[in-house]
């Protein structure tokens, strides 16, 4: 199967500064990718060039085929939802939707029709006239989307689009989102700093660090087998030790006694209790090795101390870092 969105080699400089570095990735079509990375690694200056609001250095961006990377903003087959919603303050629901449609002739009627099927489909029906001021914030988001979805653009970049909502909003409104997708098969790029955001969004997920795509994978791929000590650092739980190598959680065994364990091993201090998800979790500090981990332990409390340990073929050795 022949990819739908192919970036080719994308680099930007700026000021001698590289911002981003020989980007490259493909997408099929209806797939969404999670991008993810710490602030400054240059997520916000690939999606500006992706719309076309930024100019690349060098390299292509191609969608079913095309290269758009010269084409005007306007004219790009892409729709773009920011953190904050940006809807006209004196337009009401029907209208914000209905903006950038063909207004003219026989098309307005049934554009208009297209609209208000599109916000009832949403649960918007009973505010469908009511003006920005007058909906919540998960509304007012809802609208921005299905603003940008009615369009049908080959591809959606959205830019940390639940970052401004309240933790249990943001939950049930990228379920909502996820299913929207799905159903109208779009393909989307979906940024985030937030690891588990990223894993419940996407289809696959990639990890941008310093301008430089560090792996892309499955969930499933980045959680348990990161391929740095950066991604494991920053997407999965587990001890990152020295020369390069990384034990996942998973493959940690604990103890109440440092005697007679495998070695190696390392003494940790239980901190404290968290709730995650109706799941018990400890937060374990690990001197020697200068690290904080979350694992899942039974009868044990708070500056308790624990020996945590590992056979040797659940060690994982990365290759030279990036």
């Amino acid at each position: 199967m022949s990819s739908f969105i192919n970036i080719q080699g994308v680099s930007k400089t700026f000021k001698e500064k590289e911002i981003l570095k020989n980007v490259t990735f493909s997408l099929q079509k209806g797939e969404i990718l999670s991008l993810v990375g710490t602030s400054g690694s240059g997520k916000s200056t690939f999606l500006r060039i992706l719309a076309g609001l930024e100019t690349a250095t060098k390299g292509k961006v191609l969608i079913d085929g095309n290269d758009i990377s010269l084409t005007k903003p306007q004219n790009r087959p892409i729709g773009m939802v920011f953190q904050q919603p940006l809807l006209f303050p004196h337009m009401n629901v029907l209208e914000n939707v209905m903006y950038g449609l063909e207004m003219s002739g026989d098309k307005k009627r049934e554009n208009k029709r297209s609209a208000k099927d599109y916000i009832q489909r949403v649960g918007l029906g009973e505010v469908m006239h009511h003006y920005p001021s007058e909906l919540s914030g998960g509304q007012q988001q809802r609208v921005s989307l299905i603003r940008s979805l009615i369009l049908k653009p080959k591809l959606l970049l959205l830019d940390e689009p639940f970052s401004s909502l309240d933790l249990q909003l943001r939950k049930e409104l990228r379920q909502w989102v996820l299913n929207v997708f799905k159903e109208e098969g779009t393909t989307v790029l979906f940024v985030t700093h937030d690891r588990d955001e990223a894993y419940e969004m996407g289809d696959r997920v990639a990890v941008l660090h310093e301008g430089r795509f560090l792996q892309i994978g499955t969930p499933e791929e980045i959680y348990y087998r990161p391929g740095s000590s950066f991604v494991a650092s920053f997407m999965s739980d587990g001890l990152t030790l020295p020369r390069r190598q990384f034990i996942h959680a998973s493959h940690l065994c604990v103890s109440s006694s440092g005697h007679d364990l495998h070695y190696p091993n390392w003494e940790g201090t239980v901190l404290q209790k968290l709730f995650v998800a109706g799941t018990n979790i400890h937060e374990v500090w690990v001197e020697e090795l200068d690290q904080n981990l979350n694992l899942p332990l039974e009868g044990t409390s708070s500056h308790e101390k624990i020996w945590l340990y590992a056979k040797e073929e659940n060690i994982q050795t990365f290759q030279k870092e990036e």
